[in-house]
């Protein structure tokens, strides 16, 4: 059995994506297939205490209980150009660059949507070539995508490091998509129009201070580029993801307005990039509910940028802002 090599320390230094924000940004929910691994549990942060009987728990002298009726989904941005294929020999590669949770109330139909730095440093499997468990340890939350060569545990084991970093909670239903459904999924729509708030060295048409519309190769150049726009750090590339967020949705929306198939087009559109225990129904269901005029609630998790022993960036999440962060998402006060 070959021994895990950790992907940070590749002699290659690995391509940066940011897809998942294309998918995320839609709002697509995705369910079919459950996955058990995780489990409900309740949140085991030192911070707040836990009655197991009943998932009651209590932070800051405050009781609260869990949320009923909800879905929970994840979006991840896949760092392969290519379609969805069969992996032959390990490279270190696949790692996932944006990571996006949805939580939906069924009973008030409305959503929270949690975007998780790549760099954040939580426990996360070691896994063989062939999907065998090595060890747990503490990583960029990125790499549990890079273990295995089988496409399907990859995805669990991003999931599995999601649902741990959430305090064990149950994620319903996932989605991961390859850095090259980018520029198709932005042309559907017709572009996307912004203003670009950064120099980009290597581009003649993404101009500072200018507004432009973006297509093809432009519109993946801004969600993705990073080591040659601003200072080169993950939370520059986060600002540009979330402008363009902003300015993808009223695009999106109108065009789920004009044709309700619209969403099922682009989930076909999508079929050869993504990795997911979906189905098209869901797909078009839960994109049709997110293009209505219901805003999101947007979440983050402070915390403290770094670097580790081999100069690669991290993320410590703070330990109040994660535990307000699964509070908002899976609890409410106790009355």
């Amino acid at each position: 059995m070959r021994h895990y090599k950790n992907p940070r320390h590749n002699n290659k230094r690995l391509k940066y994506l940011a897809v998942g924000i294309t998918v995320g940004v839609l709002g697509i929910g995705m369910t079919a297939g459950v996955l058990t691994m995780a489990g409900n549990h309740t949140i085991t942060q030192t911070t707040a205490s836990s009655t197991q009987d009943t998932g009651e728990i209590t932070y800051k002298g405050v009781t609260y209980v869990p949320k009923g009726n909800l879905e929970t989904y994840l979006f991840a941005g896949i760092d392969s150009p290519d379609k969805v294929t069969e992996i032959k020999e390990y490279d270190g590669t696949g790692q996932c660059d944006v990571l996006i949770v949805l939580v939906r109330d069924r009973s008030t139909d409305t959503c929270k949507i949690l975007t998780i730095d790549r760099n954040t440093m939580t426990p996360i499997r070691s896994l063989d070539d062939d999907g065998t468990y090595i060890d747990t340890d503490v990583f960029q939350i990125s790499l549990a995508h890079a273990m295995s060569l089988d496409q399907e545990i990859r995805a669990e084991n991003t999931v599995d490091a999601v649902s741990t970093l959430l305090g064990g909670h149950k994620i319903d239903g996932f989605a991961m998509v390859n850095m090259g459904a980018i520029q198709t999924v932005n042309d559907m729509v017709g572009g996307v129009t912004v203003t670009v708030e950064d120099d980009f060295p290597d581009s003649d048409t993404l101009i500072k201070g200018q507004t432009v519309t973006l297509h093809g190769e432009d519109a993946e150049r801004f969600i993705r580029e990073r080591k040659t726009v601003g200072d080169g750090l993950n939370d520059n590339r986060m600002k540009r993801q979330a402008q363009y967020e902003e300015a993808f949705m009223p695009v999106f929306q109108a065009k789920c307005s004009e044709d309700k198939t619209f969403p099922l087009d682009l989930y076909h559109a999508l079929e050869d990039y993504m990795t997911t225990n979906i189905s098209a129904k869901k797909f078009s269901r839960l994109a049709l509910l997110l293009s209505d005029e219901t805003p999101e609630e947007k979440l983050t998790i402070q915390g403290t940028d770094g670097f580790d022993e081999d100069g690669w960036q991290t993320f410590t999440p703070d330990e109040d802002s994660l535990q307000e962060t699964i509070l908002s998402l899976f609890y409410k006060e106790k009355k």
